[in-house]
């Protein structure tokens, strides 16, 4: 009986108890039940006792005989943060230091009400220099863990460990992932755990928060199948009746004119959709930002239980489904030859390699246990000067050690408060990239439109007050002839009395504004007497460009803009 275990694992419609031989390579089960998970003692993995409850527990350990004193637990929970990182080639018993030294870069929440565990995943790199640890760590709420060991005193049982239901899953199924790559699907009542296996390494984890519990519960309402008690006898009419429409009528079959059996169907199909859709969805993510393709695709769980579940599955998802009935170097299905044992998977799989989660509470006991022990071993055989004298060296060693360990410490501490002080500041600039976003796309707009503008710009626009300017500028006795203006320039033909009064209004020309002096010309110059009132006229035709539009204002205006953005 030494190296039995009990292993629970708590669902919200079932709890799972097997006791079978803990950390064998090929445990055996000995005795398995299940007890009905009485409302409100579980909620996401947080544990309240009910006395119905344990006496449910009690009464299932006292029918199958077991008298295992130790008891594990497979725990999930939405409350449990997990991360894959990797950390330098250390000494193993050096892990859990790193890790906890780097736990704030981890997880960055307060850590004081959380306990930490780490499953070593695979060793990265060949060169000694150059290897590397890749870890899943967790974080797990003291007061979650707490329920379990209130639940293990309560059945006067020792906790032997406490394990994360993903750790558990991949210890009993990674011997049928090998090569390639696999994604597995543990259905439960509420929840659905995906985990993607390649090449014997977890790969991608992710929970899909809906399980088969409202599709059990149609069964149990519906009267097509008989009257069905409770929840094990819904789920026993899952696994020998076709509970699932795989063919597909898209509603468009009056429901007065279904069986009763095929409403029912209906009906669970309908509450399975989902679930179906989340694991959809988790997939196509994987897919998308992952080269490597899915091999196969193996249901567990009790949604597994359902007849048809694989099939209404791979219609969705175009990857062969299959349920997992057989797991390598393990006889289950011997043992549960008279039922369906994916249920019992992660029990099964705790008693394997548990990550071993521990409240801090239980650590400080064991470990002052041990110092006790320490303690009462030393002997009395040395003198009393090499007593002295040991303890010398070790005062001396132990202060040394102490001053380095403090200088690291306090070295860490300075950068971890310089790293938490820049990170601050990234978030307190965030939104400043918005603005600065913002202010870009509409300047470039602004540009845009600006340049279009600028296309059809034309200097025509301020004829009047070029008129005006002629008008005022010009002596009285000009006689405007012609007057042709383009984009560009300006041409006006012109008479006068003498060439005199014509190089006085040339002169009066090159004081316009809105020409530019060096750019006027004189064409034409004729001159045309009349014998009879002997007098002259003067024709000519003068031509100048416009002089260039004063932007000042503008380019001051835009530097002072982007001043201000930078």
């Amino acid at each position: 009986m030494a190296g039995r275990v009990l292993s629970i694992e708590i669902g919200y419609s079932l709890t799972r108890v097997c006791e079978l031989d803990y950390k064998a390579k090929t445990p055996k089960v000995y005795k398995s039940f299940t007890v009905s998970t009485l409302e409100g003692v579980v909620n996401d993995g947080v544990l309240q006792l009910d006395t119905h409850y344990l006496e449910g527990i009690r009464g299932g350990m006292r029918e199958h005989g077991i008298k295992a004193k130790q008891v594990i637990f497979s725990i999930s929970s939405g409350k449990i943060a997990n991360r894959e990182v990797t950390i330098p080639f250390v000494k193993e018993n050096r892990i859990g230091d790193v890790v906890r030294a780097k736990a704030s870069e981890y997880f960055p929440m307060e850590l004081s009400q959380y306990e930490l565990a780490y499953t070593v995943l695979e060793t990265i790199g060949e060169d000694k220099n150059n290897k590397q640890y890749k870890l899943m760590v967790l974080a797990v709420p003291a007061a979650l863990l707490k329920g379990y060991y209130d639940l293990a005193a309560a059945l006067r049982l020792d906790v032997a460990a406490i394990d994360y239901a993903g750790n558990s899953l991949f210890q009993i199924v990674k011997k049928e992932c090998t090569t390639g790559t696999h994604l597995i699907a543990k259905i439960d009542e509420r929840s659905t755990l995906i985990m993607v296996i390649q090449d014997q390494k977890i790969a991608f984890t992710r929970n899909v928060a809906y399980g088969v519990d409202e599709a059990l519960q149609v069964v149990s309402d519906s009267a097509a199948w008989g009257t069905v008690r409770n929840i094990r006898q819904a789920i026993q009419i899952v696994e020998q009746n076709q509970c699932i429409a795989l063919e597909a009528d898209n509603g468009e079959q009056p429901p007065e004119t279904l069986s009763r059996e095929d409403a029912a169907r209906r009906h669970v199909t309908e509450a399975l959709t989902p679930m179906v859709g989340g694991i959809v969805r988790v997939i196509d993510y994987y897919i998308s930002r992952n080269p490597a393709v899915i091999d196969t695709v193996h249901i567990t769980g009790v949604g597994a239980n359902f007849l048809g579940m694989n099939d209404l599955l791979q219609k969705e998802i175009n990857y062969p489904v299959s349920v997992i009935k057989k797991v390598e170097g393990l006889n289950l299905e011997k043992y549960f030859k008279d039922g369906f044992f994916g249920e019992y998977l992660s029990c099964i799989g705790a008693v394997m390699a548990p990550v071993n989660l521990k409240l801090h509470e239980d650590k400080s006991k064991s470990k002052g246990k041990a110092a006790g022990k320490g303690g009462a071993s030393s002997g009395d055989s040395v003198s009393q000067t090499g007593t002295i004298l040991a303890w010398t060296i070790f005062a001396v060693g132990f202060l040394a050690a102490a001053g380095m360990t403090a200088f690291s410490i306090l070295t860490y501490l300075e950068a971890e408060k310089e790293n938490a002080e820049l990170k601050r500041q990234v978030e307190e600039l965030k939104p400043i990239i918005d603005v600065y976003n913002t202010y870009v796309d509409v300047k470039a707009e602004y540009n845009k439109v600006k340049a279009m503008y600028e296309v059809t710009e034309s200097r025509n626009d301020e004829l009047y007050e070029f008129m005006l300017e002629l008008e005022q500028k010009l002596p009285s006795d000009v006689n405007v002839v012609a007057f042709t203006s383009d984009r560009s320039q300006v041409t006006i033909t012109m008479n006068v009395s003498t060439k005199g009064e014509a190089a006085a209004t040339i002169e009066q020309l090159r004081t316009f504004e809105s020409l530019l002096p060096e750019s006027i010309t004189v064409t034409a110059v004729t001159e045309e007497v009349n014998e009879e009132s002997n007098s002259s006229t003067v024709n000519f035709t003068a031509a100048a460009l416009y002089a260039p539009v004063q932007h000042g204002d503008e380019e001051a205006e835009e530097e002072t803009e982007t001043e201000a953005a930078e």
